[in-house]
């Protein structure tokens, strides 16, 4: 063996066993630091059932074939072009690696091919010409990124990112070090016959710049090595870096929770040990922990952020980014404060540490905390599978239940849900005076309490006056269908929502309770309300209490009704001359999948017609009301011309559609989107309803 290949050997064998060791130590490291994080109801929900074909489900469609960043056509592609190339690369790395291990074994180690040694010299010339098309497209999609964050300076981007810089010149280098080397290896002699048309491009180039036959296995040797440092590089470094997204954002998706949507985690409150929200960063659930790690810090979570885009101090990207710092920051503290320790002793230990997060930072401020209004944007533009509003609630409950912080008029609300069961504080004993006149059955007071459905009517329906006419219509479309339905009457509770998204769990459990009690008392299967947060509470979360129900919201039964011909629904009067949007609930849309059935109820009387807003669907933007929002006051920076009430900018978006009739299918929204008519001095031209109302208005 001569020393030239005793040299390549030797270095190669000692740079590739320090990035691996120094690679590896990097991620268990800050695997161990998120483990340190407080357990989470995944842990015992994972052990019951694993559940493994959802999380490869999981993996397979966020991950392999990109689901999230599709979401926004172009920034997909161009991400696609770096991440598949990154995948058709690791063929090539692979070589690399082997000839780099076991060179002092090969005659020509640099000219090592794991697809030509397995497959033939064939499958090889296709494979490195695919290497070099790639090569190109990932230099496409690089270039996009840096004009994103650059030039065009995208919002929720850090135009000051020298991670991004460091990265972006990485796998630019991995790209232009492999076409160099591709392009002069077609300069040998020995090579050139299996040029295509970038590498034999590429090698006359060489030739032009008077690279010889001879030289030119030099030059490749040196782009190979350059291209084989870089990787080294990167490995050491991707893992102190933002960039970490990439080993972390897979086990985020794998591990991803395959509860609800809309179900938060139940605290134990009768356990003496027990978290009552999070504020110090080991007592976050370890999910939180890792989805800081997972964060790449795109700003995607903060451009779709209803507060956010209206000038308000919350920023979910802030949030999380400044949890992955405290993890990075304090945890090893923590980690040190534990070690050998019983349980009490590294209790009191790191007690006296100074873990604290909120007021911490501006993105984790209470004002930023209590900005938010859970409409979930954030967690389903997230393409690396983070979930920003359960951090939020974390830190809620602890402003709450800890501390007792919140403000006046949250804390009015939860005192009238304590004392009436409603947040308006009405009299309990009035919650079924809506209905008088209307002969519906109250199965406290009838002698057959035997129902196929109940009708759930929810706080709003019950007490708000605009709300009450949404029950007396829904009333008569089932009437109309026929329906053998009841209502539970004063027996009815709040379902909560608010007091569980306002932080109050203690509340919330105390109210969900007694409602699952009542209900399963009257052996009730089968539920349907107009509500779509009593809707998604009495669904996803009641479960957790014993309330195992089939709940359908009344967009679904209306539609159904329709579809099954129990009702015959005319087109209104004014669908020809007027136009007709629909305002999506972030609680049956994006929370629930619930888009369609509310817009076929609409079609039904607009003729078919629909114009939809600039945000709609899965993009719709929050009317404002949702987070127990409803019951806060919001406050409007007049000094900031961004700064604007939720619902006006949403009520905007619907308005510059044209419609003269808004529908909706939510009593929040309702009186969110009617608000904003009036503010905008629409009110006498543009009117706002239920899609219930809409349907009784136009029975045959």
């Amino acid at each position: 063996m001569d020393i030239g290949r005793i040299i390549f050997h030797l270095l190669f064998t000692v740079f590739f066993i320090a990035a691996n060791v120094v690679f590896v130590r990097a991620i268990l490291y800050r695997l161990r630091l998120i483990f340190q994080g407080r357990p989470a109801s995944f842990n015992e929900d994972i052990q019951k059932n694993p559940n493994i074909p959802f999380r490869i489900k999981s993996f397979f469609e966020n991950v392999v074939l990109q689901k999230k960043n599709f979401r926004e056509p172009l920034r997909g592609i161009m991400h696609a072009f770096i991440f598949y190339g990154f995948l058709v690369y690791t063929i090539h790395t692979t070589s690399q690696m082997i000839a780099g291990v076991f060179g002092y074994l090969m005659d020509d180690p640099y000219h090592f091919a794991l697809p030509e040694f397995l497959l033939g010299e064939t499958v090889n010339h296709i494979y490195e010409q695919t290497v070099n098309y790639v090569s190109l497209l990932v230099l496409t999609g690089l270039g996009f990124f840096a004009w994103r964050r650059w030039i065009k300076k995208a919002k929720g981007l850090d135009v000051h990112s020298p991670a991004s810089a460091v990265v972006i010149s990485m796998i630019g280098t991995l790209m232009i070090t492999t076409l160099l080397g591709n392009g002069a290896k077609t300069v040998a002699a020995t090579y050139f016959s299996h040029a295509g048309l970038i590498d034999g491009a590429i090698g006359k180039v060489w030739e032009a710049v008077g690279v010889s036959n001879s030289s030119a296995d030099l030059v490749f040797q040196i782009m190979w090595w350059g291209h084989i440092l870089t990787v080294f590089s990167f490995m050491l470094y991707v893992p102190t870096s933002k960039h970490a997204h990439l080993i972390f954002a897979p086990i985020n998706y794998f591990f991803a929770t395959d509860t609800p949507k809309g179900q938060l985690s139940k605290l134990n409150l009768d356990d003496e040990n027990a978290v009552w929200g999070s504020n110090r960063v080991e007592d976050f659930p370890w999910p939180n922990l890792l989805d800081g790690m997972s964060c790449i810090e795109c700003g995607r979570c903060q451009v779709e952020c209803p507060a956010n885009r209206t000038g308000k101090m919350l920023n979910p990207k802030a949030i999380i980014v400044e949890l992955k710092h405290q993890l990075l920051e304090k945890m090893p503290e923590v980690d040190q404060a534990r070690a050998g320790k019983t349980r009490e002793e590294a209790a009191e230990a790191v007690a006296a540490l100074e873990t604290g997060v909120i007021n911490s930072h501006e993105g984790l401020s209470e004002e930023s905390i209590w900005g938010c209004t859970t409409c979930y944007a954030c967690v389903e533009a997230c393409p690396v599978g983070n979930n920003q509003v359960n951090a939020i609630i974390e830190m809620r409950r602890h402003l709450v239940l800890a501390e007792s912080k919140m403000s006046p008029e949250l804390q009015k609300a939860f005192t009238n849900m304590e004392n009436n069961s409603n947040p308006w504080g009405v009299g309990a004993h009035t919650r079924a005076d809506w209905a008088q006149g209307l002969d519906v059955k109250v199965l406290s007071e009838a002698e057959d309490k035997n129902v196929d459905v109940l009708y759930w009517v929810g706080c709003a329906g019950a007490f708000d006056e605009r709300n009450k006419k949404i029950s007396r219509d829904f009333v008569k479309i089932m009437q109309k269908a026929d329906v053998n339905f009841g209502i539970l009457g004063t027996e009815e509770g709040c379902s909560g929502d608010s007091a569980r998204r306002g932080g109050n769990e203690y509340l919330y459990q105390t109210l969900a309770q007694q409602n699952v009690d009542t209900i399963n008392g009257y052996g009730i299967k089968k539920i349907v309300t107009a509500c779509p947060h009593c809707y998604n509470t009495i669904k996803n979360e009641y479960p957790q209490f014993g309330g195992d129900f089939e709940v359908i919201h009344h967009s679904e039964y209306i539609n159904q009704l329709s579809k099954d011909g129990k009702i015959d629904v005319k087109v209104a009067d004014d669908a020809n001359a007027g136009k007709y949007t629909y305002h999506d609930s972030c609680y049956i849309g994006r929370y629930n999948n619930n888009y369609e059935n509310p817009r076929d109820v609409v079609k039904k009387v607009s003729g078919g017609k629909l114009e939809e807003a600039v945000d709609h669907h899965s993009k719709g933007l929050c009317c404002g009301a949702g987070g127990a929002q409803y019951w806060m006051e919001e406050h409007v920076d007049e000094s900031n011309p961004e700064s604007m009430r939720v619902n006006s900018k949403r009520t905007g978006q619907l308005l510059d559609t044209g419609a003269t009739t808004i529908a909706t299918a939510c009593p929040f929204c309702i009186t969110m989107i009617t608000d904003g008519v009036k503010a905008a001095e629409k009110i006498d031209s543009v009117k706002v309803k239920d899609i219930a109302e809409l349907v009784a208005e136009n029975l045959n």
